[in-house]
């Protein structure tokens, strides 16, 4: 075979692979186990498919590599960015990097856990599960997003808690002022997810 012949297939080798390096990182959300649910399970799944397409818009990367956030672990907003889209937990079973890989149950504040019932009467929304990796949600709130079809609030949920499975605190500390707390990159993370998933609803 003539080389002049296998020049035009070396091209389009060659254009496939400048293309395939040249696209952006994309991250899949799987959600593993959902306990406690009852009826609400296709509402949460609704809002882990929500959670990935925010994560992998052009929109969510822009917030993050522009934002200014407190307790970032040291981290440059392009590591923090990198550091989400990689999705290595660093709690729980972990998972394939790549994937945020969610574990979510409801907490059992009428037996297990009656500690935190006051708190979920409160402003409490939910916790990462203190190492376990998996996130729990109080039962009452889960209740009233779901009669409200409000599955931007539990994408921001999950986004919220995934940053502490990711590593990442929102502990005051001694010398930190008032609204440190809400600026910190926890918090933040669930703010932008929480809106741009409202956009992307309300434009459906």
């Amino acid at each position: 075979m003539k080389i002049s012949a296998l020049l035009p297939a070396a091209l389009i080798v060659a254009t496939f692979t400048a293309f395939s390096f040249g696209q952006e990182k994309k991250v899949k959300v799987t959600l593993h186990d959902v306990t406690g649910y009852g009826d609400d399970k296709s509402f949460a799944y609704k809002a882990a498919q929500l959670l990935e397409d925010v994560f992998n818009s052009e929109e969510f990367k822009n917030e993050v590599l522009n934002g200014k956030f407190n307790a970032t672990n040291g981290l440059t907003n392009q590591q923090l960015y990198d550091k989400i889209m990689t999705a290595h937990e660093e709690d729980g079973p972990g998972g394939q990097n790549g994937v945020v890989d969610l574990r979510a149950r409801t907490l059992l504040i009428d037996s297990d856990e009656s500690d935190w019932k006051k708190p979920c009467e409160g402003k409490t929304i939910g916790v990462d599960g203190e190492g376990t990796g998996v996130t729990a949600i109080c039962p009452q709130r889960l209740v009233e997003w779901s009669k409200e079809g409000d599955t931007a609030a539990l994408a921001a949920h999950y986004a919220h808690e995934y940053m502490h499975i990711l590593g990442f605190s929102h502990k005051k500390p001694w010398f930190s002022r008032s609204g440190w707390t809400a600026k910190t990159f926890v918090y933040q993370i669930g703010n932008i997810v929480e809106n741009l998933a409202n956009k992307r609803e309300n434009s459906r």
